[in-house]
């Protein structure tokens, strides 16, 4: 094998598929990342196994193979490194590679191609197409929900729920729930659970792209942005239905309507000092402004009058934080609105302006309620 190809086309290529470079040392070969020389390009993949990465770049092939080579990290780290402009690539004995630029040259270690692991195939019975930018949006807004525990999977994963030409996403922990509607071209039925680490991966590579080709069979679900393909395990398991979690409109007993930004930075100042005490902030809701306070035994506290505009019944309720800045910072537009329906019992936050999100919270029980 021997290509000639420009520093920064291989670099994008190596970094993009790097992302699948496993952590874990159960196999060796999984560290490192598989290239392929052939037809005027140069395919690079790498997989951990639960998920795979391939990425073509243009590259001018002198002579077309294929290896894996060993250190796939590393070998980031030197091409990185490199100057800029032309680079030669070529194996020697049979499985290293002399790596050429300028007048200097180094090696580097490698594997036989042969025993990199298989990719699954891009074949999937459902498939169809979405923007980019809606897909990232949605993950992004749904993810912040999505559990980190990894003792139950299914929590760890974004529902995806297609509804012929209707994609909605939804992530929950149990203590609150994120729900993204968009529109997809495409016609099908299918609900499938993927690793929330996954997606945001995707809105990673997906950033600069325009569409995103997605297609699902019974085991992965393929994700197609431009030079890059992009392959997931589902997650099994049956994840809950989130529509009777949903309150219904009969139960709301206050609306909220505020400015986003100053419930925010009040927020933001309030966990200072709230992280030393569970993260709990008490929200009093009264005529025409939110009254905000947190205290830490040992730091001190806050106390913070906000204007907003209520309707409905007036009481105190408190949250975790927390949850309350990662659903704010993800929102769009200048206000929102809060439907509440109790003291402790789910209401909802959701975007003023836009009715494609929201975000479903449970209000911390405190020990006088």
């Amino acid at each position: 094998m021997e290509i000639n190809c420009q520093k920064e086309d291989i670099l994008m290529g190596i970094q993009t598929a790097g992302r699948a470079i496993s952590g874990k040392n159960t196999l060796p070969i999984l560290g490192g990342i598989l290239i392929q020389a052939q037809n005027n390009s140069l395919n690079i993949k790498s997989t951990d196994l639960d998920i795979a990465i391939e990425c073509s770049v243009v590259a001018d092939v002198v002579k077309e193979g294929e290896l894996v080579i060993a250190d796939g990290r590393r070998f980031i780290e030197i091409v990185r490194q490199l100057p800029e402009g032309n680079i030669n690539i070529s194996a020697m004995n049979d499985f290293d590679l002399t790596i050429k630029y300028g007048e200097s040259s180094l090696n580097i270690r490698g594997f036989d191609g042969e025993q990199f692991p298989l990719l699954p195939g891009r074949e999937g019975d459902i498939h169809g197409n979405m923007a980019a930018e809606v897909f990232n949006r949605m993950v992004r807004e749904v993810a912040i929900a999505a559990a980190s525990d990894e003792s139950r999977p299914i929590f760890t994963g974004i529902l995806i729920d297609i509804q012929g030409e209707n994609v909605i996403m939804v992530a929950t922990d149990t203590h609150r729930l994120a729900k993204a509607e968009g529109i997809w071209q495409g016609d099908d039925q299918i609900k499938v659970v993927v690793p929330a680490k996954t997606m945001l991966e995707i809105t990673k590579i997906a950033a600069g792209e325009e569409n995103i080709e997605i297609t699902i069979s019974k085991k992965h679900i393929c994700f197609v942005m431009g030079n890059t393909v992009f392959i997931s395990r589902i997650i099994n398991g049956q994840y809950p239905d989130y529509e009777p979690i949903m309150p219904k409109e009969e139960q709301y007993k206050t609306e909220v309507s505020v400015a986003k930004k100053t419930l925010l930075n009040s927020l933001s100042r309030a966990s200072l000092l709230a992280r030393d005490n569970n993260s709990i902030v008490k929200l009093n809701f009264t005529q025409n402004e939110i009254v905000m306070t947190a205290d830490s035994p040992d730091v001190g506290n806050i106390k913070e009058n906000i204007p907003a505009n209520i309707e409905g019944e007036y009481f105190q309720t408190a949250y975790n934080v927390r949850y309350l800045i990662d659903a704010l910072k993800v929102m769009e537009g200048e206000n929102i609105l809060m439907r509440l329906t109790g003291v402790i019992t789910p209401g909802i936050i959701l975007p003023q302006e836009e009715k494609n999100y929201t975000y479903l919270l449970l209000p911390i029980r405190l020990s006088n309620q």
